[in-house]
Formats: structure tokens, sequence, C-alpha cells
């Protein structure tokens, strides 16, 4: 690898500076608001790719992308670029940019660059790039290396859904989207997302700040935290990219929560889906895969009914598309499905909406497969041809979602062969795109793109224009749609799962940790595959837990294949599996719908300002040293401390309670604990254990219908309090839970300021959003905990 070593003609400019480096490469940096600023390396022909469609300040981008250097929708403050004092320093090439929350030194012989947060209006060191050289170039100048001195305090977090600890220290990461199938949820790599940002947090104590790192780049890369060791360079971590350039963001922090809001509004706020998708759904291969498919869904809908299962949606796997393993997108196998419309009027008038999968590649024999050969749909070779790969049982080429005839295919197909036959909503599937031929060519709306180097690309523009042409079909209803795939900014179109998983408790406790980190990675409408998808068939206990898991997370979703557990569709795993732990699986799905109102006020909070619904305790409480640890549990919003039972036969959980509240309060008991305590308390099947933060006022669903339970009413107010005296607060949101009358203000944002002293208790109600009225007193529940007979007051404005 070759160091780049030299500075020439450093240049400034209103928002930054240019510089020369070596063989015509330069260096920009630029301002683009007081907590953002980028940092571009590049040869003299530019950036292989001028487009950018994951930064989106605006809320999204043009379907061709977004100029790389396009300053709209972001506010520069003042910029001072300085030299520094001293023959020394001058001689080194030492130039200081100074703007909002930053300040960057850039360095020369060898370049590299040092960067300082403002915290509290103090200077505070943050990152610095290895003494021996920060940028490196490989392979003929086709690959840049970022590096980095680490600190032995150094913590870092992110890149979406990968394995392992939430703290990635002393691992490599490739991110590269592939099918990985039965993964290791603990060192699995890599998995399904193309999320190439990270968090740094420097410093312990008083003297910690975190900022993140984002590489604005399709190509693979590889991150390392540590696992590689030099004697010659140091301690510290270096990211490759895989092509001749570097265009990287810097967040300004100070902490983790900071950061982790500003890069999900870098790129895009999250959708608000319909109500109905945060209910618990259904789905399985074997079901629609069976030769009696359209019975067998049915009965299975009667059966829900039957156990009083608490269930929204049932998601259809590809199996009504197949003819025996071979699948085709947007037809329909009339043997298996002889009346589609009248199983979705069925299950419609049950209360039950539908999902269809779609897979991005037409098999060979498809009946569309000429005609989109013929129109230029296809991914393409050197010589034109369409690109043939391996996909399921069959050769087949992948859609280019760069081409508009192929955009619009697309969503002329999903209208006529998916949602006018009767499904509601679609779920992009099998969409990483593995594109092997190095010679793959994409439209690129125009201008080609190297189709391996962008294939992430794909999974993204296939996301939206689901999401778009679900949206055309009924535009006064907000679309939801699904990806397993995906960018940096998917979450602008769905929601998302961490894949194939496997059936064990080791995958039960790890993908706590997968969800948690892709909620810091901007994508937090979040859920895992119920009971696990391939694999052996779950028992009874690990079944239930992980309904009890997937309870209060935002996505919750059965979902299996057992191919070697049963020949027929028995082999899926479904609610009454095991009928001696039926009732302790509706305990917990009666739980979801308890906690619906409340994932659903933090899903609009997270729309509106980019806070993630779930997220680990490190988030809530970066002072608390403890919370950085690793921990089986999660916060739900700033005042749900969840902490799911992950290990087999244990009926007792031990979990540490940060500091921070005046203390925590056991949701199930009403027992008040300590803050700063680790404390056991009782883990019984369908009870796993919830804290509540001393002071929070919440809503909760007043009962728990098992019959569309996402629109149960929201009027339980749930108020934690303890001790003589003090002040809490919390926050509500409803609206038809389906439309966009939201905008118009047809929807209600309530503001809850709670008092209380040892005698009585207030909770004050006013509007802050919305035209709706605020429910009188008399329509709430009141729950407060271990406080009965003290008199509670509920005013409303």
């Amino acid at each position: 690898m070759r160091i780049l070593h030299s500075l020439m003609a450093v240049t400034a400019h209103p928002r930054g500076l240019d510089a020369g480096l070596d063989d015509g490469w330069r260096l920009r940096v630029r301002a683009m608001s007081d907590d953002l600023l980028r940092v571009v390396i590049e040869p003299a022909a530019g950036l292989p790719l001028d487009r950018t469609w994951m930064v989106a300040p605006e809320g999204d981008v043009p379907w061709d992308g977004r100029n790389r250097d396009d300053a709209a929708g972001f506010t520069p403050g003042t910029v001072a670029v300085t030299t520094k004092v001293g023959a020394v320093a001058h001689a080194a090439g030492e130039t200081v940019v100074t703007a909002g929350n930053f300040r960057l030194t850039l360095m020369g012989k060898p370049v590299r660059l040092a960067v300082e947060q403002r915290v509290k209006g103090a200077w505070q060191p943050w990152i610095r790039d290895r003494m021996t050289g920060g940028f490196a170039l490989a392979e003929r100048n086709s690959r840049v290396r970022h590096f980095q001195h680490r600190d032995f305090t150094d913590k870092h977090f992110g890149l979406g859904d990968k394995t392992g600890p939430l703290d990635r220290t002393g691992r490599r990461f490739r991110v590269l989207q592939l099918d990985a199938l039965g993964y290791d949820a603990e060192r699995g790599d890599p998995q399904y997302k193309h999320v190439p940002f990270m968090i740094v947090r420097s410093g312990e104590g008083e003297t910690a700040v975190a900022g993140g790192m984002f590489y604005d780049t399709l190509a693979p890369l590889t991150f390392d935290f540590g696992n590689e060791r030099s004697n010659y360079h140091g301690i510290y971590r270096y990211v490759e990219v895989e092509e001749a350039g570097l265009d990287l963001w810097l967040i300004a922090g100070p902490d983790v929560a900071a950061v982790a809001r500003r890069f999900t509004l870098l790129t895009g706020r999250p959708a608000l889906p319909p109500k109905w998708s945060f209910g618990f759904a259904f789905t399985t291969m074997h079901h629609a895969d069976d030769a009696n498919a359209q019975a067998v869904i049915g009965a299975f809908a009667d059966k829900c009914r039957a156990e009083d299962i608490a269930i929204s949606a049932i998601h259809f796997g590809s199996g009504y598309s197949s003819r025996g393993k071979r699948r085709y997108v947007f037809t329909w196998n009339r043997d298996k499905f002889p009346e589609p419309r009248a199983l979705f009027e069925k299950l419609h008038g049950m209360g039950l909406l539908t999902v269809a999968n779609l897979k991005p590649v037409l098999i060979d024999d498809h009946p569309d497969y000429a005609s989109v050969k013929a129109a230029g749909g296809f991914i393409k070779d050197s010589g034109g041809e369409p690109v043939l790969e391996q996909f399921w049982d069959g050769m087949g080429s992948y859609l280019d979602f760069t081409n508009p005839v192929t955009v619009n295919w697309w969503q002329e197909r999903l209208s006529k062969q998916v949602l006018d036959v009767g499904f509601t909503a679609g779920w992009n599937d099998n969409n990483e795109h593995e594109i092997g031929r190095e010679d793959s060519t994409a439209t690129g709306f125009g201008r080609p793109l190297d189709a391996i180097a962008t294939r992430p690309l794909h999974a993204l523009l296939m996301t939206r224009a689901t999401f778009e042409g679900t949206q055309a079909r009924a535009p006064s209803q907000r679309p939801f749609t699904i990806t397993r795939a995906g960018t940096a900014g998917l979450q602008r179109y769905g929601e998302t799962w961490t894949g194939d998983n496997s059936t064990s408790w080791h995958t039960l406790k790890w993908n706590l940790r997968n969800g948690l980190s892709l909620a810091l990675s901007g994508q937090s409408n979040v859920g895992h595959d119920i009971g696990g998808f391939t694999g052996p068939r779950p028992d009874g206990e690990l079944l239930c837990r992980f309904v009890e898991m997937m309870a209060l997370h935002p996505r919750a979703v059965m979902n299996s294949w057992k191919p070697h557990v049963a020949p027929d569709w028995q082999a899926a795993t479904t609610p009454w599996t095991h009928p001696e732990v039926l009732p302790q699986i509706r305990a917990a799905l009666h739980l979801r719908t308890t906690f619906l109102p409340l994932i659903y006020t933090l899903a609009h909070a997270s729309h509106v300002d980019g806070s993630p619904i779930i997220r680990p305790l490190l988030y809530d409480f970066p002072d608390d040293p403890r919370a950085f640890e690793d921990h089986d549990a999660m916060m739900l919003g700033p005042d749900v401390l969840f902490s799911p039972v992950v290990d087999a036969g244990a009926r007792v959980k031990s979990q540490y309670l940060p500091k921070g509240p005046v203390g925590w309060i056991n949701f199930h008991t009403g027992a008040t604990h300590v803050a700063g305590t680790t404390v056991i308390v009782s883990a019984a099947l369908g009870r796993p254990p919830i804290f509540v933060r001393v002071g929070a006022a919440l809503v909760l669903a007043s009962t728990t219908p098992t019959v569309e339970p996402h629109k149960a009413d929201a009027r339980r107010l749930y108020l934690a309090v303890a001790g003589d005296g003090g002040t809490g607060s919390g926050r509500h949101f409803e609206d038809d839970g389906l439309s966009w009358g939201l905008r118009a203000g047809q929807a209600l944002g309530l503001d809850i300021a709670l008092s209380w002293n040892a005698h009585s208790i207030t909770a004050e109600m006013s509007r802050s959003d919305g035209n709706w009225p605020v429910p009188p007193a008399s329509a709430w529940t009141i729950d407060a905990p271990g406080r009965d007979p003290v008199t509670v007051s509920v005013r409303t404005a």
C-alpha cells in the first residue's frame, strides 16, 4: 500500500479547504452544518460515483440520485481556516478548519487528520489519524484505506445488523450484502445490510465524547476495529473502501444518542407505517408452498380465532407464485390458490391484513422474461445480455432498478397481480442482488453503473418502488412495506428484520444485539423471526421466550422454514405448536397489545426527529459506565427497560438498573427498585421482566382484544410514582393509524405533566399537536402501582 504523504497548495474555501495530494489526488473538507463535516479524498478524475442515494437531508433524493456536492438541505455556519503558528507546525503543513462543533487539523508528511468536538464550550479531542499515515492507496489506486489511532478506551458501535456485542472493538467486519441463511448471530459476517456507519466514543467519564463516521459509498468495505495489529504503527483501526476514493461524513455528538439521531436525519427520517403493521403477524413458507395452500391459510386464520391469538396480519411466502420449487414473481399458482380473491375476502373480513412476498429475479422461463429482456430491464454483461445467476432452484436474472422501465414494470405488476388481487402490501425479499459477473452493468438512469460496486442500491430502490407503487394505488393511506436488504436510508420506505435466523437460545440472545445495532444505525423499526426461521423446531420454552422478546419490539412476525422437521405444512412453527405453553404465549401477545400505543407513539417520534424506537441502555444513560456493559436488555423509548429471558430453564432474571432516575418500578408487581443496582426478579413464562422509570407517564391499551389488537383503545394511564413526592412527564400520539390525515392536523399529540406527594397524584394533559380534542378525565383507566388508595386526579386542557 502507498501512504499519501504530501500536502500541496492548501487553499481556504468559504466552507472549508481544498488541498493537493500525491499523484494528482486531492482532499476537500466542507462544513455542511454545525454538526456535519464532510471529508473527501479523490483522484484527479473525481469520485467514481458522483451521486448518492443515502444522503437525504431533504427527506429523499431523486430516483437517479443526488449530486454529492449538492448543498441543499444543509445550513453551514461560520467557517474559519487558519495555519498554526510556529515554524515546526508550518513546516508540517498544519491547517485548522473551525466550523460549528468541529475543529479539524490537517497535517502533512504523512497526510493525516485530527478532529476535536466542542463540548460544553470547550474543545475535546475525539479522533485522530495514525501518525504513520492516515490514508493509503492499494491495488493500483483502486482501493483506499483510512487508518486511525485507537485508544484502548475507545468504543465502537453501528454498522447496521452486524453480529456480536454492540461494542465492535477488536473485531473485523465486511460490509457486503449477502443472503446469510442460518447465520451465527454472534460471529457471522457479512450480513444483509449495507450501512457503512460507525459511532466512535473516545475517552471515559466526563471527558468521553462520541461522534459518527459515515462512509458514503455503495462499494464493499472492511471495518477493522483493532483485530489487526502491526509493530510499526501502534494501536489503530482502519476502514477500507473498495473503490478509488473516499467520501466521509463526520457527525457531532457529544453522546451516542445525538449521533444516532443526526445520522438518521442525514439519511432520511423513518417512514411512519400504518398502525396495523405493529401488530403481531405470522408467515411460513410451508403454508404457501402447500399443494392446498388456500385451504391451509384459511384454516390457519380460523385456528387463530379459535385459539384467541391476538394477530393483525398474515404474510404470504412466495409459494403463491411457485411451480414446483421455482418462484415466478407476480404470478399465481391457481392449483394451490384456485380463488385468491375469496381467500382475501375471508381474511379481511376477519380483520386480518395481508402481505405478499416479492422477489427481484425472473427465472429464465418466467412468462415475462422475454419482454423484460427486450426492454433492457435486467442487469447486463459487457455484451448487453442479461446476467444469469443462481437463484433458488434455477437460473435467473436480477431486475435493474436503476432503469425507469424496470421500475414502471415492477409497479404495474405490483398493482395488478398483488394489490388488485387483494394483498394489502408487499414484502421485498431475497434482494441482496448477489451478482458475481465482474462485467455486470446497471443502466444507472442513463449513466451506466458497475453493478457489483453498486449492488446495495437495487435493494434500496426495489423497496422504494414497492413503497411508491403501494402509495400510488391508495394515495390517502400511508403505505407499508418491508425489506430484508438495503443501504442506509432504507428507513425512509419501510421496516426491516434481521433475516433468516436459526432456531436456538444462542440466536435469541444475540439477535437482541443485532436489532439494537440496527436501531443505532437509523433502522429501529426492526424485529427477528419469532421461533427461528431455519434449523430445528423450537421447544415450548424457547418458542415462548421468542414471543416474549418480540412482544416489545416494533416488528413481531413468527416465521419459519423447517423442511427437515416434517414433509408437510405442519412443520411450520405456530403459536400453538406446543399446547403446554399456549396460555403463556397468549399472555405475551396480550402484553404486546398493552404496549402497542407506546410503540406507535415512539414510531411517530422517530418519524419526526429520528430518535430510535428501541435502543441499548447506553443510549439513554451515557453517564453510567455500567450502561455500556453487555446487557440482555433494551430500552423501549426513554422510560421502559425491557429485560427478556434468553437462557434455557431460567425463571428469574438478574438485571442492572441504570443510574439517573429516582428509581425503577417493576411493571408486573409494582415494586420499586433503586437505580444503579442489580436486581433479581421473577421471570415466569409469559411474564418477561419490564421496568418503568420513576416519573414516567405511559399511555397503554386499556383492553387487549384478539381481533384487530392494533385498534385497542389507548386509554390506560400508567403512572410510575414512588416516594413521598416528585414530578415526571409523558407523551402520547394517536391518529386514525392509517391515513395521511395527521399532516392536516387530524391527530392528537398529548403532553402529560405528572406530579405527586404522599397523598395524591396529579396528571395534567394538554394537546401539543393536532386538532383532535383531549379525551376527558372520565375516559381514562388509572394505574398507579403500589399507591392505592392514593387520590389520583386527571386534568385536561
